[in-house]
């Protein structure tokens, strides 16, 4: 397990009381990294980290507006402990990701579905984790866009494509080439942590996500 509860119980306080953080606007902001062969992991963060989201979510139709997404990490285990909460501090969906794969410690309707589960922790590591390995082919576009992909044991495969100018796209696709999620990130840059995200799941199940960084510690 990533964290204790009592570190739990510090981290939703800077979700409500924004302490112990640092505020976006004190910290130092990066533009997205050049992208080559050997830089596609830096669009990603390279420490542990902690931070809160602000989400907007439309989920079977259904539109959530004011959802909130706490997320600590340590990208050198490729752990990942995540909270989806109201903005009252109701927890909607805990769940942890680590060497013993998906570990639900709560969820409620309509995210108590282990589809769902599965999807929104992959999400969580789509959007925070290098996918493991290096790149196969790191390539420049005309409109100087670069490219660069992963492909894994099971068939899936990560692409990252854009510019510091254009933005960077994430796209995630299944072992038959078909795309299951596809990302926009754009910055500026918060300790590794893009500040405006969108993410679009196509499988297991259809979900859209608009997601604004609001707090981010180490």
């Amino acid at each position: 397990m990533i964290c204790r509860r009592g570190q739990w119980t510090a981290l939703l306080g800077f979700l409500f009381l924004f302490s112990g953080c640092i505020p976006l606007d004190q910290a130092d902001r990066h533009t997205a990294p050049s992208l080559n062969f050997s830089e596609c992991p830096e669009l990603f963060p390279t420490g542990p980290w902690e931070s809160v989201y602000q989400i907007e979510a439309i989920i079977s139709g259904k539109v959530f507006s004011s959802l909130f997404g706490v997320t600590k990490g340590d990208p050198a285990q490729g752990r990942l402990h995540s909270l989806l909460l109201t903005p009252e501090g109701f927890i909607l969906f805990e769940g942890e990701l680590g060497g013993n794969g998906i570990v639900v410690h709560k969820s409620v309707p309509p995210f108590d579905s282990s589809t769902f589960a599965g999807g929104l922790m992959e999400d969580v590591k789509t959007l925070f984790l290098s996918p493991a390995g290096r790149p196969k082919i790191g390539r420049e576009a005309m409109d100087g866009a670069r490219f660069c992909f992963w492909e894994g044991p099971d068939g899936f495969r990560t692409e990252i494509r854009g510019s510091a100018d254009q933005g960077w796209q994430i796209l995630r696709r299944d072992a038959q080439g078909e795309t299951i999620k596809e990302v926009s990130l754009n910055g500026p840059y918060i300790q590794g942590l893009a500040t405006h995200l969108k993410l679009r799941s196509m499988k297991p199940a259809s979900y859209r996500l608009k997601m604004t960084l609001i707090q981010v510690g180490p």
